[in-house]
């Protein structure tokens, strides 16, 4: 677009010099028939040169006002990108540290049967599927099966299979997981409305889980992604309030000072 209009204000404008060496020749030429002629000549060229000249003004306004349009939709391209790339290495982070046998950070990674998870919480079995004690190699194969599609950012892939492990298995010590990581690929895909259903299924079905405070500091990152500022002061404080010993609620606090509050 920008290249078109200015071709147009150049094509515009030899038209314009083109006009002018024209009506010189004819005013010459009517010389010898007296001054009138070159009188009528100039006031019949005048007002159309004028008028090339406005629109030649207007293109150039729309030109500057278009340069300003790609400038500033340049700049929220790019900041949607830096937003994109600081939750892919959030994610990657967190991942990386479930492959290497740690908790998550903010992920509330579960330590073994009678241990503590990365939140201070109580918790019965391990991200990755290991030591859950209620479950049979078929259900934990199952929930594999989603968890390393995740990790190999296969994100609608796995978003089925927690989907499928969550329908198949209701009540086992790896379904608050798979409901939180199924949380965290819609989050991911910039699927808020779905992210926040998966978070809000861990805090009001699994209250006693490792993961609570972290899908609660994940859901009052989606409220104030959505502008719902107040909500998300309140369900950020929360995590400060209810879980002060976690890594959520350190998160909390400095998106809470982020937000105007705290």
């Amino acid at each position: 677009m920008r290249n078109a209009l200015i071709t147009t204000t150049l094509a515009a404008t030899v038209a314009l010099g083109a006009t002018g060496l024209a009506a010189h020749p004819a005013m010459a030429d009517s010389g010898h028939a007296g001054h009138q002629p070159l009188r009528l000549a100039q006031n019949n060229n005048g007002p159309n040169l004028f008028a090339l000249y406005q629109q030649i003004q207007q293109l150039q306004q729309q030109v500057r006002e278009l340069n300003g349009q790609v400038d500033t939709l340049q700049y929220k391209l790019k900041q949607n990108e830096k937003g994109q790339r600081d939750l892919y290495q959030n994610l990657d982070k967190r991942l990386s540290k479930l492959e290497n046998g740690g908790a998550a950070n903010a992920g509330g990674g579960k330590g073994g049967k009678g241990g503590t998870g990365g939140d201070g919480q109580a918790a019965t079995g391990n991200d990755d599927g290991s030591n859950a004690s209620d479950v049979d190699s078929a259900t934990q194969a199952a929930y594999m099966d989603g968890f390393n599609k995740l990790k190999s950012g296969q994100y609608d892939a796995a978003i089925a299979a927690f989907k499928q492990f969550v329908a198949q298995h209701p009540q086992t010590s790896l379904t608050d997981n798979a409901w939180y990581w199924l949380g965290e690929t819609y989050y991911v895909q910039q699927q808020l409305d779905n992210s926040e259903k998966a978070f809000e299924t861990v805090v009001n079905r699994f209250s006693n889980s490792s993961k609570v405070p972290s899908a609660l500091y994940k859901i009052g990152l989606i409220e104030a992604a959505q502008n719902h500022t107040d909500n998300a002061k309140s369900t950020l404080q929360r995590v400060v309030d209810q879980y002060p010993n976690s890594n959520s609620a350190d998160l909390a606090k400095k998106k809470l000072q982020s937000l105007g509050s705290g």
